[in-house]
């Protein structure tokens, strides 16, 4: 049955559910409603947001209700400009204490209205369960304000980019927001007022401190090209990737590293005839692509036309590999200090409590262990994220 959620942060449990407010304790029968919260971690619930692909409620709202919920939005927005006229922090309140009940069953029940609407005419993706799990993951570290120390841009202020960026970083309140639909092949991106994690001058990655002892990053070598390598069903080299393919083409490792990653991302400047019989090219696009429509191993679908089809089959995969390895990482995390701090594409850092040091070689051997075979992982240590040291 549909309910939604009053507020999501993890202490500010309330949800209605037909026609009544309900805190703490929720019935049973609850099975839908639009987004993730911390606090249905562990109950069977179905998200339509995911079903609709990331649209806002006001993209999948019918018609029959979008003048309602343009009132009931009219006036959320007239409490919120009252909150912050009263300097009222959000972020340290729970909203539904904030405004009057009738209100919040008035918008609750447009709202289960508009859920209903996408579950009757969205399908579920085929990839559901790999968002969902995403979804959980970003949802946590939305949650959970990064450790930062803003001395570490020392004497640095004069300089304009150090100075934007420091105001960037006190602007999004330490917290790191991902978008699940930012991007075309599913490499996520931040929303505005994130902290800025994905673009991060290396010069001030310094600010970032470990809440906990320290942090372990975990890298994957050349994850798109194995990526490929994979899915043409060969196993994974266990040297350094470019000297294996140099020695297959009869080139240098240099020559060899700027060729594939040229072929690979569309440049007319390279012969792609050699790569394509090496990789057996026709054999594997025929497996994923009909055309017009990208279904990578993950079952995530993408319109391409045929020049981008390559270059999407291999970066979607990529991604979504990543984010597999994700969850699984998360889930040897549960219930211990340590915690995935963020992600940067084809990384992880990692906040580990001194307690959890033996995990390390577990927590390496499942992000190496995938569904395309062993990829090496390159680990790194540090009291920072800007000074971490390769082990």
């Amino acid at each position: 049955m549909t309910f939604i959620t009053l507020d999501n942060k993890d202490w500010c449990k309330g949800i209605y559910h037909q026609g009544k407010l309900h805190f703490d304790q929720f019935p049973k029968n609850i099975s839908r409603t639009w987004k993730y919260a911390s606090y249905l971690e562990d109950k069977e619930v179905q998200y339509a947001y995911l079903y609709a692909g990331g649209k806002s409620l006001d993209d999948v709202c019918p018609p029959s209700l979008a003048d309602i919920w343009q009132h009931h939005k009219a006036r959320l927005k007239a409490y919120h400009n009252s909150f912050v006229e009263a300097k009222i922090n959000l972020e340290d309140n729970c909203f539904f204490d904030l405004v009057p009940e009738q209100f919040l069953l008035e918008l609750c029940q447009t709202k289960a209205q508009i859920v209903d609407h996408v579950f009757d005419t969205y399908e579920k993706p085929e990839n559901y369960e790999l968002l969902a799990g995403t979804e959980s993951i970003i949802h946590e570290i939305s949650e959970r304000k990064l450790n930062l120390d803003l001395a570490a841009f020392g004497s640095s202020l004069h300089v304009t980019r150090a100075r934007t960026l420091q105001n960037t970083i006190k602007k999004s309140s330490g917290k790191i927001k991902y978008n699940l639909f930012g991007s075309k092949t599913g490499r996520l991106t931040t929303i505005p007022g994130s902290f800025p994690i994905l673009n991060l001058d290396k010069d001030y990655r310094s600010v970032i401190k470990p809440t906990n002892d320290f942090f372990v990053e975990l890298d994957f070598n050349a994850a798109e090209i194995r990526t490929l390598i994979g899915l043409t069903g060969e196993d994974q080299p266990e040297n350094d990737i470019h000297e294996w393919n140099a020695k297959r083409l009869g080139i240098s490792r240099n020559e060899a590293k700027t060729e594939i990653f040229s072929w690979l991302y569309g440049s007319a400047k390279v012969d792609g005839s050699r790569y394509e019989k090496l990789f057996g090219l026709n054999k594997l696009m025929n497996r994923f692509y009909d055309g017009s429509i990208i279904r990578n191993l993950y079952k995530r679908k993408i319109k391409s036309d045929q020049f981008h089809s390559l270059n999407y089959l291999i970066q979607s995969t990529s991604n979504d590999l990543v984010l597999d390895q994700l969850i699984k990482i998360n889930k040897l995390l549960k219930n211990k200090r340590s915690f995935i701090s963020f992600f940067v594409h084809d990384s992880l850092v990692i906040d580990l409590a001194k307690e959890d040091r033996d995990l390390v070689n577990k927590l390496i051997e499942t992000f190496s262990d995938t569904q395309l075979g062993k990829f090496p992982v390159n680990v790194s240590v540090g009291k920072d994220y800007g000074n971490l040291r390769g082990v």
